[in-house]
C-alpha cells in the first residue's frame, strides 16, 4: 500500500508541476503577444520616422547635420528591434521546448496512471482471493469446532 500512495503522491506532484508549466507558458505567451505588439508599433513609428526623413531631404537640403542625427537614431532603433526580434524568436524556441517537455510529462503522467490502474486491478483481484481464502478457512473452522464438539461430547458420554 504504501508504494501505490507514494506513486499517487508523485504523479499528483507532476500534475502541480505540469499546471505550474503551464501558467508559466501561457504568462509567456502573454508577454510575446505584448513585445510582438510593441514591435509592430516600433516599425510603424520607424516607418513614420523613414517617411518624415524623406520629407525633411526634400525640403531642406542644407540640414545633412540634422540629418545625420536622425539616422543614427534610426539605426539604433533598428538595432533596438533586431535585438527585440532576436529576444522574441529565443523566447519562442524556449517556449517550444517547454511545451515539448510537457508533452513529454503528459504522456508520462498517462503511463503512471495506466501503471497505477494496472496494479490496483491486480489489487483487487489479489484481495479477492485472500478474501475467498477467509471465507473458506472460517467454513472449515465451523465445521471442524462442530465436529470437535460432537467428539467431546461423546467422549463424555452425551450424545450431540
Amino acid at each position: 500500500m504504501p508504494q501505490t500512495e507514494e506513486r499517487i503522491d508523485a504523479i499528483e506532484q507532476e500534475i502541480t508541476d505540469i499546471r505550474s508549466d503551464v501558467r508559466l507558458q501561457n504568462a509567456m505567451l502573454i508577454k510575446c503577444g505584448e513585445q510582438m505588439s510593441d514591435l509592430r508599433t516600433g516599425q510603424h513609428e520607424l516607418r513614420k520616422g523613414q517617411d518624415e526623413l524623406r520629407t525633411i531631404t526634400a525640403d531642406l537640403r542644407t540640414g545633412q547635420d540634422e540629418l545625420r542625427t536622425i539616422t543614427a537614431d534610426l539605426r539604433t532603433g533598428q538595432d533596438e528591434l533586431r535585438t527585440i526580434t532576436a529576444g522574441l524568436r529565443t523566447g519562442q524556441e524556449e517556449l517550444r521546448a517547454i511545451t515539448d517537455d510537457l508533452r513529454t510529462g503528459q504522456d508520462e503522467l498517462r503511463k503512471g496512471q495506466e501503471e497505477i490502474r494496472e496494479t490496483l486491478e491486480e489489487f483487487r483481484a489479489a484481495f479477492a482471493v485472500v478474501l475467498d481464502e477467509v471465507r473458506q478457512q472460517k467454513a472449515w473452522r465451523e465445521e471442524f469446532s462442530h465436529k470437535l464438539a460432537r467428539v467431546i461430547a461423546k467422549s463424555e458420554g452425551l450424545d450431540a
